[in-house]
């Protein structure tokens, strides 16, 4: 079982603030992929653009995530821990009960992990930055009673497309004309997948090459590109977001209120 690692360097690289803010939030970030967004966090906070931020830590569910290396590289640490590999669910169960139970135990016993240090290094913001798992009430109820607030990435509006595939789904709706643009969104998290409050929002026209401007492309090549439109806006986002919340919550810390969740 991988435990945090320690950074390799002062964690303090990656956070910023000045002489007249507070201690900064304290951010957790869950991602499964690359990491191209958990490194946009990164740069956005040693840059000054995420002010009075500190990531505290990586959580990563699979093993060969580049956002692991991402962290080694800037000092963070990070921790591994996998639905399967840590013997919550068998790979292949079929048993919907068993997949059920085993989804809710490892939900809890994540969010146990989470919330067992110390009450001045738990997180007060997570961030799942490309996190490839549906969490459950199980995972949900104990950091939200903790006063953790959880944001996410989806590249679709609101209300529209939720859940997986939400970019091809968009494509395949352009191309039927029932929509003229799509966009992305950074939400709060609850137990409706991608149902959340919207933290903030940016609509993107669905624009494709005119026949004749260039070789016409295939329908997987026009969906290619779409996707490589919608990811260059996703950096912005999620650093604007995260400064957002970030922000109301280190005055909400200050002025010993809640911070705005709806």
């Amino acid at each position: 079982m991988h435990t945090f690692r320690p950074p390799s360097h002062s964690i303090a690289t990656f956070s910023r603030m000045t002489s007249s803010e507070e201690s900064p939030c304290r951010i957790l970030v869950m991602a499964s992929g690359f990491g191209s967004n958990f490194q946009a966090l990164i740069d956005a906070i040693s840059t000054g653009q995420l002010r009075n931020s500190r990531i505290i830590g990586l959580i990563t569910n699979r093993i060969n995530a580049g956002a692991k290396v991402r962290a080694d590289k800037a000092g963070i640490p990070w921790e591994y821990f996998n639905l399967y590999s840590h013997g919550f669910l068998r790979k292949g169960e079929t048993d919907e009960q068993k997949v059920a139970e085993g989804r809710q135990n490892y939900d809890a016993a994540l969010a146990a992990r989470i919330l067992s240090t110390d009450k001045e290094k738990k997180p007060e913001l997570i961030v799942l930055a490309g996190w490839m798992h549906v969490f459950s009430r199980a995972f949900l109820e104990p950091i939200e009673q903790a006063k953790v607030q959880i944001i996410n990435l989806h590249p679709a509006l609101p209300g529209k497309f939720d859940g997986t595939d939400a970019i091809g789904r968009a494509f395949r709706a352009f191309k039927a004309g029932e929509i003229t643009h799509t966009g992305i969104m950074a939400h709060y998290v609850i137990d409706e997948v991608d149902r959340g409050a919207p933290v903030m929002v940016k609509e993107i026209e669905i624009e494709l090459k005119e026949e004749g401007e260039q070789e016409k492309l295939t329908e997987e090549e026009e969906l290619n590109e779409l996707e490589k439109r919608i990811h260059s806006h996703e950096h912005e986002l999620i650093v604007k977001a995260t400064a957002k919340v970030a922000q109301e919550i280190v005055e909400a810390r200050q002025g010993n209120v809640s911070p705005e969740t709806s």
